[in-house]
């Protein structure tokens, strides 16, 4: 190697390290000023935008490896928030990798590209899929609440949620060459006043075959003493908005999905056992359900061990089999 490609070496390495540094700078500027407005809003007692803010700092610095700021730097804010005492639990008898899906999961939404969020409106665009001929977004606004998570020593986490009172809303439509040329009638999701959490990937399924996709959206519902889990199915009307065909939902930390085969299955926590209470419920009951002649029919049923205390419940959530 002679001097000239050792030179050129040098300074491709020296110009790495430098946009590196630019780009830590730059991060910790943005972070620096979030922080800043979020604390603003808090002294302001403007609980919207202090969640907005919040959330978007826990977002981006809960998986960005060029900054050493966590969600740890936002503690002294929460102290500031009378609000931001426990007001909901959870059971910690749930397998360790699903108590740690349900506290840390949320602020992946938070933390998207800049192009997704709207500053103006406190509005974040979580999730935006298509298909052929058409597309749907879902639009949402952070709430923080802090849950218990109930073990032999309680955890007490801040997590931040999908708002119920500004209500998450579709905006869908159809595409032409890949680009939306009608929008629907924008469609606010019904949340009953309960603060959201996950809402999985858009699916579209043509459930009568008439040509024209259903809108199948699958999210959890945060309740004071845990959660239930929801499948939202819009059907196209007139080509100009979206109507609710069907609501399934698994309450008690239930589940609520379509499976590959286009079957739809339906859990709810229970037990057998007496006196119990919600907490020590340790079963599921199963229900399928197929779409006949215009219907949803129960075709079979089943009970199985509690789906959130092992390692079975990734294949619930995110396999379909």
């Amino acid at each position: 190697m002679n001097n000239k490609q050792l030179i050129i070496i040098s300074v491709s390495a020296l110009l790495l390290v430098n946009n590196a540094t630019a780009a830590e700078q730059s991060s910790e500027k943005k972070l620096k000023a979030i922080y800043q407005k979020a604390e603003k809003a808090i002294e302001e007692n403007k609980i919207p935008e202090a969640d907005f803010w919040l959330a978007r700092y826990m977002g981006l610095t809960a998986f960005n490896e060029a900054t050493e700021r966590n969600c740890a730097d936002l503690y002294p804010l929460f102290d500031k928030r009378k609000d931001l005492v426990p007001t909901a639990f959870i059971s910690g008898k749930y397998a360790d990798d699903f108590t740690d899906f349900f506290i840390r999961v949320m602020r992946k939404f938070w933390g998207i590209e800049e192009e997704g969020i709207n500053e103006d409106t406190l509005e974040f665009q979580v999730r935006g899929d298509s298909e052929k001929d058409y597309f749907a977004e879902i639009v949402v606004s952070p709430r923080l609440e802090c849950w218990y998570i109930l073990k032999k020593k309680d955890l007490a986490v801040v997590i931040p949620l999908i708002s119920s009172e500004k209500a998450p809303f579709i905006v869908s439509g159809r595409l032409k060459d890949g680009e939306p040329v009608k929008y629907f009638a924008e469609h606010n999701i019904d949340t009953e006043g309960h603060f959201l959490h996950y809402i999985w990937p858009i699916e579209f399924h043509d459930l009568d075959g008439d040509g024209v996709p259903e809108i199948w959206i699958r999210y959890n519902v945060a309740w004071a003493d845990g959660f239930s889990q929801r499948l939202d199915i819009y059907r196209i009307k007139d080509d100009k908005e979206l109507i609710l065909l069907k609501r399934f939902e698994g309450f008690c930390e239930g589940i609520a999905r379509r499976l590959k085969n286009g079957l739809i299955e339906v859990g709810e926590g229970f037990t057998n056992k007496e006196a119990t209470g919600h907490l020590g419920y340790d079963q599921h009951n199963i229900q399928t359900f197929e779409y006949k002649n215009g219907d949803f029919v129960k075709i079979s049923e089943r009970n199985v061990p509690h789906i959130l205390w092992s390692e079975e419940w990734t294949k619930y959530y995110f396999e379909q089999e």
